[in-house]
Parts: C-alpha cells; sequence; structure tokens
C-alpha cells in the first residue's frame, strides 16, 4: 500500500484491519507521515500469533 500522495487531517485516527505484516508495515508508513501511534488502531485479521500452540 502506497501512501505517497495521500493527505491526512492532522488530528485523523487511522484504523487498520488485517494480518500482522501488513498492518506494521502500514504503521510504520504512518509514522513517517506524522500520524501519533496513539491515533492508530488496529484489528489483526488472520491467526493469533500469540495463543499457545500456534504454529504461524
Amino acid at each position: 500500500m502506497n501512501l505517497d500522495g495521500v493527505e491526512l487531517p492532522e488530528n485523523a485516527t487511522v484504523f487498520l484491519c488485517g494480518p500482522l505484516p501488513f498492518m506494521r508495515d502500514i504503521r510504520t508508513r504512518l509514522l513517517a507521515a506524522g500520524v501519533p501511534a496513539q491515533r492508530i488502531r488496529y484489528e489483526v485479521f488472520g491467526p493469533d500469533l500469540w495463543l499457545p500452540g500456534s504454529t504461524a
């Protein structure tokens, strides 16, 4: 996902949903674009990597 040219309002809260690698990448890009970490919300879509016995 390319955020070049996307204008984010100064007070934007961004909501992410998707696989963890995708969200890590987009979060890094959002932080670089000046979105404060506390305004980035997320929900994991995919296997829960922290469950005991997870193979992911």
